[in-house]
């Protein structure tokens, strides 16, 4: 279930990036796709209309890969990009980020889905035409604790209180959207804010999370939201930049 706007039109899916291999992938992802063939890449998003942001996180365990594509029809690009994949260069994913991610029956499975939408956040009400960035982030849910997130944080915040969830995005001057994606190890969860200024927000929200939410997210992801918080995936590719 969507708790937000149906129209949604942006994508997201997250790749761990498999041990050992984080050189090999800055090599063929960063400084061969997006380097010297940046041009080419950019250009090629640009045709399809969509607006890709790929983001690179440190995780506890290795580094996870975060991607996103917005636009009119990011479905059809994704399943497009898929489709035209040739064989050895779907070999070389799979080398870096194991085959149990390409394992599902259709391209678009192996999507993240869409279960929340804070819907249009402060900046794009209040008449500023200030340009807006985006964050990604990955938080991988503990073996076990799928049922958990579903009825503390997708049921208990995001369904019955989703006004007051809505509004304290709104206030951090963020639009939230986020995702539940199957992984071979479970289940992660992909955050995106998106505003003037969304690391802010995203601090502004930590700082003022109830007390249940504190505790929600501690048992179910194994982050505590009052200790330092690890740094935020860096942007590593942008379509339009």
């Amino acid at each position: 279930m969507i708790y937000g706007d149906i129209y949604m039109k942006m994508i997201a899916f997250a790749v761990p990036i498999l041990e050992g291999k984080l050189e090999d992938w800055t090599n063929m992802i960063l400084n061969n796709m997006l380097g010297d063939n940046k041009k080419a890449t950019d250009e090629s998003r640009e045709n399809a209309g969509v607006h890709e942001r790929s983001y690179l996180q440190k995780m506890p365990k290795g580094h996870v890969c975060i991607l996103t594509w917005e636009g009119n029809d990011p479905l059809k690009f994704w399943l497009d990009l898929m489709n035209v994949a040739l064989p050895e260069f779907t070999d070389h994913l799979a080398d870096l980020h194991g085959r149990g991610i390409f394992k599902e029956e259709t391209p678009e499975k192996m999507l993240a889905e869409l279960v929340y939408d804070s819907g249009r956040g402060k900046s794009d009400t209040d008449g500023t035409n200030q340009k807006k960035s985006l964050i990604a982030i990955a938080l991988p849910i503990l073996p076990g604790k799928i049922e958990i997130w579903k009825t503390k944080i997708l049921e208990g915040m995001l369904g019955e209180n989703k006004k007051n969830t809505d509004a304290i995005r709104y206030a951090a001057g963020v639009r939230e959207r986020s995702y539940l994606q199957k992984v071979p190890e479970g289940h992660m969860v992909i955050l995106t804010f998106e505003g003037i200024n969304p690391e802010a927000g995203y601090s502004q929200i930590i700082k003022n999370a109830p007390p249940e939410f504190a505790e929600a997210v501690i048992e179910i992801h194994g982050l505590d939201v009052n200790a330092t918080q690890p740094p935020l995936p860096k942007l590593v590719y942008n379509s339009r930049e």
